[in-house]
């Protein structure tokens, strides 16, 4: 299940978004475009989500709406962080690590295949 912010009139630069429902599995990025360690914003059309690589070879990805209001997340210093209210997630699970949000980013599953991160 996909959560979004619960919105506000004080989105800011990063922008109010609701991300959509990943109903099949769509072609998000090259394994080689993730980093070990990092993150990397991705986009395929309407769908833009956060993929990590927190340990060689294992990759997650978790939605780019952030739980507090619903801003749209960054990656920042191996991390992914919230521009409007300067909340943190952790790349290994998406956890809160500083900021007002209280939950963790929403988690999609993630299949690598000939070198190609899929998602949903």
């Amino acid at each position: 299940a996909v959560m979004s912010g619960c919105g506000s009139s004080e989105a800011g630069a990063g922008g109010n978004v609701k991300q959509p429902e990943i109903s099949s599995p769509i072609d998000m990025a090259a394994t080689q475009d993730v980093p070990v360690g990092g993150v990397i914003k991705a986009n395929s059309g309407d769908v833009t989500v956060m993929i990590s690589q927190p340990a060689e070879g294992t990759f997650k990805a978790f939605s780019s709406a952030c739980t507090h209001q619903g801003c749209t997340v960054n990656a920042q210093n191996n991390n992914i962080v919230c521009p409007c209210h300067s909340s943190n997630f952790t790349i290994e699970d998406g956890s809160v690590t500083g900021g007002p949000a209280e939950e963790p980013l929403p988690q999609y599953p993630v299949k690598v295949d000939g070198g190609r991160i899929i998602v949903g």
